[in-house]
């Protein structure tokens, strides 16, 4: 028997709740019902998508298909005749799970008219006001600006006041819940940011149609409106460490604190392996605490000085919206004799608008580390780095709070663990004469009430292992 038709209902509205956390767990669960042979549930999500007017909300739900391999589940048929506002992005994510997808004509995407649309004051001029929407909207739209000498920004208002303007007016003053800093706005993603990024999807539309823009390269940059990311999306948080309870400052030393940190960390990793990365987050009402360790890479007078080590180069999937797959770096600049962390961010161009506070947080070993061809594997308990087939580095996470919003020093709730094979890294530094130790980095703050500020410090410094 299949799960009720109002459980489902009440998943699929998650979808368009203010926390992207809670779309993304809504978004997992419907999929693994899916994959489960709930044909009740694969039914229910088409009648969503169909009956959605916002080209971005049709992406919440088609992107589901993208990002948990759903296409073997649905026909292409069906997909296409619930998708009631297309777009370069709509049509890409179809064409990218459906064979048949080859024959998706332009003609179908909506763009403003031209005229401007009648909107009180106080309403357009709320457009700028909104600070909510990612700033890689605005990056992309700048780019294209500068490229062509066309008003893609101004474009966008356009389109946004006759989202504002017509039946799909959203309530609310943007500005009102947005204005301030981040403690602030915390993760919060209202539906108004939905009218956002549609206008931007719409945007790219009428550039395509009217302006002579490629549709290939409208098609590249809506993929900026992506909710999730394949790969990435499957890998789910483990439950949170006990040892990451109680680890508040207070009146303690933030070195003695780490060491105990570390060691309790260490202390769970299998034989063969260590700990190379690790991140330990504790919110509560009047304090917060972020330890961050990196075990770190370098000869024995650089490990001997105060300085903080450089970051690895950052690494790239080659592969666009897929976190899986082989990486490159970018180009090295030459050597420094400044200790290297030794792993860095791996990164992918479309990562997906629900899964932005996760990715800074994925750390595996650089190719700096003699590994040019490791590829990368995610799984549901986490993400494996390979080479020639055989693991040699994982990483989980897990969350520390279900808290919407946190301090802004803290940069989010999630925590981490990377480790890596012991022989690896080993034979690394011996065949470049190298050392290793631990830095830490300490994020503390604390404050009298739950709504005032923080008095916030931070220091650095290494730690004996």
């Amino acid at each position: 028997m299949g799960i009720a038709v109002h459980t489902i209902d009440i998943l699929l509205t998650r979808l368009l709740w203010p926390v992207p956390r809670v779309r993304m767990e809504a978004a997992r669960a419907l999929a693994a019902l899916i994959k489960g042979g709930d044909r009740n549930v694969a039914d229910r999500l088409l009648v969503w998508i169909s009956g959605k007017k916002f080209e971005s909300e049709v992406i919440l739900g088609l992107n589901i298909i993208e990002a948990f391999d759903l296409g073997a589940y649905f026909t292409f048929d069906e997909v296409r005749n619930s998708v009631n506002a297309a777009s370069h992005l709509s049509d890409w994510l179809m064409k990218a799970n459906f064979a048949q997808a080859d024959r998706l004509f332009p003609f179908r995407y909506a763009y403003a008219p031209p005229m401007r649309a009648e909107l009180p004051e106080a309403v357009r001029g709320s457009f700028s006001a909104f600070n909510g929407v990612p700033q890689l909207f605005h990056s992309h739209l700048s780019h294209l600006e500068e490229q062509s000498g066309l008003p893609f920004s101004k474009r966008w208002q356009h389109e946004w006041e006759w989202l504002q303007a017509g039946e799909l007016r959203r309530q609310g003053d943007p500005s009102y819940f947005f204005h301030g800093n981040r403690e602030i706005t915390g993760q919060f993603d209202f539906a108004d940011r939905e009218t956002y990024v549609s206008a931007y999807l719409r945007t790219l539309s009428f550039a395509a149609a009217e302006w002579g823009l490629p549709h290939s390269i409208a098609e590249q940059h809506s993929r900026a409106a992506l909710t999730l990311n394949r790969g990435l999306a499957e890998v789910a948080p483990i439950d949170r460490p006990r040892w990451t309870d109680g680890i508040l400052l207070g009146e303690h030393d933030p070195k003695t604190v780490a060491s105990a940190i570390w060691r309790a960390a260490s202390s769970g990793v299998a034989p063969g392996q260590m700990l190379a990365a690790l991140r330990a987050v504790e919110v509560a009402e009047a304090g917060y605490a972020v330890f961050e360790f990196d075990v770190v890479t370098g000869n024995a007078a650089a490990l001997a000085s105060p300085d903080e080590p450089d970051d690895c180069r950052w690494s790239y999937l080659a592969n666009p919206a897929r976190y899986e797959g082989g990486f490159y770096s970018s180009p090295d600049i030459g050597f420094k004799p400044k200790p290297r962390r030794l792993c860095g961010k791996v990164l992918t161009l479309d990562v997906g608008r629900g899964l932005v506070d996760l990715i800074p947080h994925v750390h595996l070993p650089s190719p700096h580390a003699d590994q040019p061809k490791s590829e990368i594997a995610c799984l549901e308990s986490g993400i494996e780095m390979q080479a020639g087939g055989s693991p040699i580095a994982f990483w989980e996470h897990w969350y520390s709070d279900w808290e919407p919003a946190c301090p802004r020093k803290a940069h989010g709730l999630v925590g981490y663990k990377t480790t890596v094979k012991r022989d690896f890294v080993e034979a690394f530094c011996e065949r470049n004469s190298l050392k290793t130790a631990v830095w830490c980095s300490v994020k503390s703050g604390t404050r009298q009430y739950r709504y005032t500020e923080f008095h916030e410090r931070e220091e650095k410094f290494w730690i004996d292992i």
